[in-house]
């Protein structure tokens, strides 16, 4: 019963620590990674619930608050945020396939990158040209590793899966 929690939570920390180690910048094309612990947030959400993406999605934003140089919260409330909305519609709305996989990561991606901007624009450390150079390039990268991760994690799920009847 437990072991699907300490699987997610290493998938965090793996995600984790791929993006905040500099060893990983091969990942990095035209100066943007992706955000794996984020894919990784919206797929739990998508496969097991608002609760669960919620959850997800602020423990590993604060995690990520944490490795990053960032105030404590910028990170976690929109990915908590991301976590719950998809979650809230997950498998029973939105079938996976390639095409709605990709179109739901691009979509929660634009979306995350626009709280996240408006949230350092009250700390002042935002500007309007990010959304071009940064959050839609990401949005971008992130579509295309959804399905490959998305097709991954559900093997790793594949018990708790059928348990959940999908």
């Amino acid at each position: 019963m437990a072991i699907p929690y300490i699987v997610s939570g290493a998938l965090m920390l793996a995600c984790l620590i791929i993006q905040g180690h500099a060893s990983f910048d091969v990942l990095r094309i035209a100066g943007v990674k992706p955000d794996l612990l984020f894919i990784t947030i919206v797929y739990f959400g998508y496969s097991f619930g608002s609760f669960y993406g919620e959850v997800t999605g602020f423990i590993g934003g604060l995690l990520h608050d944490a490795i990053s140089n960032s105030p404590l919260g910028l990170l976690a409330l929109p990915k908590m945020v991301i976590g719950y909305i998809v979650g809230y519609f997950g498998r029973s709305v939105l079938k996976g396939n390639i095409v709605t996989i990709s179109l739901l990561l691009f979509i929660a991606s634009l979306v995350k990158g626009i709280l996240t901007l408006v949230l350092s624009y009250i700390f002042h450390t935002a500007a309007v040209s990010d959304f071009i150079t940064i959050i839609f390039p990401e949005s971008f990268y992130n579509a295309l590793l959804a399905p490959l991760l998305f097709l991954l994690y559900d093997k790793i799920f594949e018990k708790e899966l059928t348990r959940e009847g999908y």
